[in-house]
């Protein structure tokens, strides 16, 4: 058994309350259990808070992903639709301009029919 002694001002030695060395060493192992579960829910914490964070980023990576699909696929259909665009006024006006020789050519008939006729009359 420790007896605890406190030393008073007038040098007079007064008995405080003993502690048994059972006691002090329950205390003691109190304490460090209590400093191992904060420890754990410490740990416990953080780990939670970094699984958090890895969701969160995979959210953002997965949110920015679809984003940039969107935008690629708006992208693509939107030069798409011009090529088509482009495409009918080249298809129009090579029609304009079929139509434009095709004309030409039945006004021109006769006069190469006479003139390869003329040619095979000289021989």
């Amino acid at each position: 058994m420790v007896k605890v002694i406190y030393r008073s001002t007038f040098a007079r030695v007064t008995e405080g309350d003993t502690m048994g060395r059972a006691d002090i060493l329950r205390a003691i192992k109190d304490s460090e259990s209590e400093a191992k579960k904060i420890q754990s829910d410490a740990e416990s914490k953080a780990s939670e808070t970094v699984s958090n964070a890895r969701v969160k980023a995979a959210e953002s990576t997965s949110l920015g992903r679809q984003g940039a699909d969107d935008e690629a696929s708006k992208m693509l259909s939107d030069a798409r639709a011009a090529a088509e665009k482009e495409a009918e006024s080249v298809a129009a006006e090579g029609e304009v301009e079929l139509e434009r020789v095709a004309s030409g050519g039945n006004k021109n008939r006769s006069a190469a029919a006479d003139a390869v006729l003329e040619t095979f009359r000289k021989d």
